[in-house]
């Protein structure tokens, strides 16, 4: 077993790997023989690391929500009206689901993702919207599990548009205005 350098190391390289695959030639084209050739290890060293390919492009699933989950809290922190809070979750979320990368990361959840690591991903996202329902609990929502559902679902919407061409600028901004004036007789 190697040390936990040399681990941390080559199960970092092998995800650099396969999100190099995955993002030149999409999911399908990520196996355990091309990590191993793009990281120089053997096939069945990669199985050291990952138990299939699967739990390979669900950890890209996993790092990805957590990365946006660290950013969100980053973004927020230090800022403490709830309004503010809700704009700037409202901007991101926009900003990190329309991106190419995320595009790529929602594919692989919707096919290839082990069920043991949805279940890793229902929580990380529920994690990630409470740093929506805080703020909405502050501003007087009477449900604001429900409202942050609601307005996830006005971002996820807003990101669809800009996939098929719509502009981000144009998007975003209608978006925010939305959210905002919807909150603004505390939903």
């Amino acid at each position: 077993m190697p040390s936990p350098r040399v681990y941390d190391e080559r199960h970092d390289a092998i995800l650099r790997a396969a999100l190099s695959v995955v993002e030149d030639s999409g999911p399908e084209a990520v196996s355990m023989a091309s990590l191993g050739r793009m990281t120089g290890l053997s096939r069945p060293a990669i199985y050291q690391y990952f138990a299939s390919r699967e739990h390979v492009l669900g950890e890209l699933v996993i790092n990805e929500m957590a990365d946006l989950s660290n950013e969100i809290d980053r973004l927020m922190r230090g800022i403490s009206d709830p309004l503010e809070q809700v704009r700037i979750w409202v901007h991101y979320c926009l900003a990190h689901l329309s991106s190419a990368n995320h595009r790529i990361i929602r594919q692989i959840s919707l096919e290839s993702l082990p069920e043991d690591q949805r279940g890793m991903t229902r929580a990380m996202h529920a994690l990630f919207m409470t740093s929506l329902i805080s703020p909405l609990g502050d501003l007087g929502s009477e449900n604001p599990t429900a409202v942050s559902s609601m307005i996830f679902g006005s971002v996820a919407a807003a990101a669809e548009r800009i996939d098929r061409g719509a502009y981000f600028v144009d998007e975003a901004k209608a978006l925010e205005r939305f959210v905002l004036a919807s909150l603004d007789g505390s939903a």
